[in-house]
C-alpha cells in the first residue's frame, strides 16, 4: 500500500449481534472510498470478528494498550474517513468514538444509524456533539453530587435531632 492510498478508520463498540450494522457500514465506506484500507479499533475479543467482517487492520485496545497508545496508533493511520457505528437510538452516547474520531484527524466523519442509513459530519458537527454529550455528562455528575451532599445532610440533621452524634445505637 502507499502512503497516497486514502485510508478509513471504523469505529463500533463490535457488541454481539452489531456484525450486520458493522457489515453495512463497511459496505458503504467502501462504496465511498472503493481502495481504501479499513482499520478498526477494537478489543482482543472483538479483533476476530473485525477481521472476518472485512477489516485489514484491528488496532487493538487492552492487552496493555491504553487510550493513549491506541490515539496514537489512529492518528498515525492517517484516515480520510470516519465511521462511527452507533449501536443505540438515533445518535445518543458513543462519547468515545466521537472524540476517538475527532482526534483521528479523519477529514470526513460518517455516523451509521442502527437502522443502517447513514450520514456525514464534518469536524465541526462533530465537536458540536462530542461538547454536548460531555456538557449533559457534567451537568448529570453535579446532579448526582448534589443530591449525595442533599442526603448526607438530611442524615446528618436526622442524627443530630436524633441526641447529637454521640446518640448511642439501641
Amino acid at each position: 500500500m502507499t502512503e497516497s492510498e486514502e485510508k478509513v478508520l471504523l469505529l463500533s463498540f463490535a457488541r454481539r449481534g452489531e456484525e450486520e450494522m458493522i457489515r453495512q457500514a463497511m459496505s458503504a465506506l467502501r462504496g465511498e472510498l472503493p481502495e481504501a484500507e479499513v482499520a478498526a479499533v477494537g478489543t482482543p475479543i472483538s479483533a476476530p470478528v473485525l477481521r472476518a467482517l472485512g477489516v485489514e487492520r484491528v488496532i487493538v485496545y487492552g492487552e496493555r494498550r491504553g487510550a493513549r497508545e491506541v490515539v496514537r496508533q489512529t492518528q498515525r493511520h492517517r484516515p480520510a474517513a470516519a465511521g462511527i457505528v452507533y449501536g443505540g437510538p438515533e445518535f445518543s452516547g458513543h462519547l468515545k468514538l466521537e472524540l476517538l474520531a475527532w482526534l483521528s484527524g479523519a477529514r470526513r466523519i460518517y455516523r451509521f444509524r442502527p437502522d443502517g442509513t447513514a450520514s456525514s459530519t464534518g469536524k465541526l458537527g462533530i465537536v458540536c456533539s462530542i461538547c454536548g454529550k460531555a456538557l449533559g455528562a457534567a451537568v448529570r455528575l453535579v446532579a448526582g453530587v448534589v443530591v449525595c451532599a442533599a442526603a448526607f445532610c438530611c442524615l446528618r440533621a436526622a442524627q443530630l435531632l436524633a441526641g447529637g452524634h454521640r446518640a448511642s445505637r439501641a
